[in-house]
């Protein structure tokens, strides 16, 4: 079989590159354009602003000037230009994705050659990051109902743990305090029996948004199950806590659940306990946090007591 004439497959590979779906590009040692295909033109927007003939600096100015082509995120056309400068030629071969303002993506790799041309080639990859993307929002999604109570949309039990264990260690690293309190809604069983159960999921929410409104934005709200919420208090003594926590126990008394019945009203009972030294644990904050709750529970409802220097049992029902 005979050898394709040099020349039949110079214009041979000059065909394809011209009908390439891929955008082609070539660049002299002074980043002028020698070359571009039809593609390459069109993944920029400049089918009507051929730039064979001109600098890569011209094509990044009408760029930034028609806002089309890559997203762009410098303030200036000068840092846009000075970004571009650090980046190309900064290898012998380099490949990057490219985020147009379009909404498409591009792979694009740059190869400098021996004698200072740059050849660029361009590939849409926008499918491809599509299903990427869709694939890393699917896998934040079930992280975050991992960690999320389905219900309130707050920590649940096994994300509010963590969050206390961090939050205990920052204590004492940095020796501030920090105030655990355990909520409990009082009589709330009357509630499920006598509404139904949706009634009692519309209180459960309604609480979540009252604590969340009510606290300081750096306190950790958490459902730890049923009726039952714990608060973190950051930076916050005792008696801090306590004056926040009754203030929150006294506003909720001016409140009505009319999704209920009208005028229902609900209330709850909280302990509060404080990492009283650096080599708090987790376990014994909950389990002294608990013991006030159930005093506050013996003791009549619809208050908040601390922990006192005693023995505190876990096992003591809330």
């Amino acid at each position: 079989m005979p050898a394709t004439p040099p020349l039949a497959l110079a214009e041979l590979l000059m065909r394809d590159i011209a009908q390439s779906e891929n955008g082609i590009a070539v660049l002299d040692p002074d980043n002028i354009f020698l070359y571009h295909n039809h593609a390459f033109a069109h993944m920029f927007g400049l089918l009507d602003d051929p730039m064979i003939g001109r600098s890569n600096d011209d094509m990044m100015t009408l760029l930034y000037t028609k806002r089309s082509g890559p997203k762009i995120q410098s303030g200036s056309l000068q840092e846009w230009l000075d970004l571009v400068h650090s980046r190309q030629r900064s290898e012998r071969f380099r490949s990057f994705e490219v985020d147009l303002v379009d909404g498409r993506w591009l792979l694009l790799s740059e190869q400098v050659h021996e004698g200072g041309e740059v050849v660029m080639l361009c590939t849409d990859i926008t499918r491809q990051k599509m299903i990427e993307l869709d694939l890393k929002q699917a896998h934040a999604d079930l992280e975050r109902l991992a960690m999320t109570d389905e219900l309130t949309g707050i920590p649940n039990r096994r994300n509010f743990l963590q969050r206390l264990d961090a939050e205990l260690v920052r204590a004492q690293r940095y020796r501030h305090p920090v105030c655990l309190a355990m909520l409990d809604l009082d009589h709330f069983k009357r509630v499920n029996d006598t509404y139904g159960h949706p009634a009692g999921d519309e209180v459960l929410r309604h609480f979540t948004r009252f604590l969340v409104q009510h606290l300081r934005n750096v306190d950790i709200v958490g459902r730890l199950g049923g009726e039952e919420f714990a608060v973190i208090l950051p930076e916050t003594k005792l008696d801090d806590a306590l004056f926040v926590l009754r203030r929150v126990i006294a506003l909720l008394d001016q409140e009505t659940v009319e999704a209920v019945a009208p005028g229902f009203q609900y209330g709850f009972s909280g302990g509060v306990a404080m990492a009283v030294d650096t080599g708090t644990e987790c376990k014994w904050l909950l389990a002294s946090a608990d013991q006030a709750l159930y005093q506050a529970k013996t003791g009549g409802r619809r208050q908040i007591r601390a922990w006192q220097d005693e023995p505190a049992n876990p096992d003591t029902p809330a």
